[in-house]
């Protein structure tokens, strides 16, 4: 699994894992350390998760209510912003 961060300007490591992603992980590791830091070191940041089970528990919703949510199209998923990124990266 890779998570990462784009903005207008600027782009975060992406974060690889070898293994499964549980909730507890996404919460300490992409959540806690990365997605928060990163929208709050941008002007007007916007978060879009992808609707994996990780990031949608009740702990990692809770702690991402704070920030302004982009809603993921569903049935269009070629139109997330970050979707070219991972194409490009193989």
């Amino acid at each position: 699994m890779v998570w990462g961060a784009i903005s207008y300007d600027s782009r975060n490591t992406l974060v690889v894992f070898p293994n499964t992603l549980t909730a507890n992980l996404c919460f300490s590791l992409v959540i806690q350390h990365v997605v928060l830091q990163f929208i709050n070191s941008i002007q007007w940041g916007v978060f879009q998760q992808d609707n994996a089970r990780p990031p949608t528990t009740v702990v990692t919703q809770r702690v991402v209510q704070s920030v302004d949510m982009l809603p993921w199209l569903a049935r269009s998923p070629d139109l997330a912003p970050i979707e070219p990124v991972f194409y490009i990266n193989g």
